[in-house]
């Protein structure tokens, strides 16, 4: 982001923040991370592994893929160049699930993000996130989104 984007951001998340609290608020912590250890990233694909056995492979790489996001760069599942997975999140994933290039996780999001509109869809996420809810960032985070 070029340096006068990102100061017209912040003036923009200032005036929001004074004309409009409540919004600003809801805005603040639909963005705020659950994790930051990437070490965690194996144990939530065992946690749905452990939940629903059913999934195929695809099923499996979008939940799994979209309960990642969700958990350590929320604001990627609301829009593409809104965030950034932080370093290390992607290598993680990849050797997890064994693809072999990054690009994988960015093919999966996008069809998460569609999935993720779907009630049934998220209620899985959020399941699985609410199993790390201990690693949280925020210490009794209870409401994911």
């Amino acid at each position: 982001m070029k340096p006068s984007t990102t100061a017209k951001l912040s003036t923009i998340a200032k005036m929001l923040a004074k004309e409009n609290p409540e919004v600003f608020r809801a805005m603040c912590e639909k963005s705020e991370p659950m994790l930051r250890n990437v070490n965690l990233v194996p144990l939530v694909y065992g946690k749905i592994k452990e939940e629903f056995p059913e999934l195929d492979r695809t099923d499996e790489s979008i939940l799994f893929t979209t309960t990642i996001y969700h958990a350590f760069a929320p604001a990627i599942m609301e829009g593409d160049a809104l965030e950034r997975l932080p370093n290390g999140v992607r290598p993680q994933m990849c050797n997890v699930m064994q693809w072999k290039d990054l690009p994988t996780c960015n093919y999966y999001a996008n069809i998460g993000r569609v999935y993720f509109k779907g009630k049934t869809f998220k209620e899985k996420v959020n399941h699985i996130l609410s199993f790390f809810q201990g690693y949280s960032v925020k210490p009794n985070q209870t409401s994911l989104f």
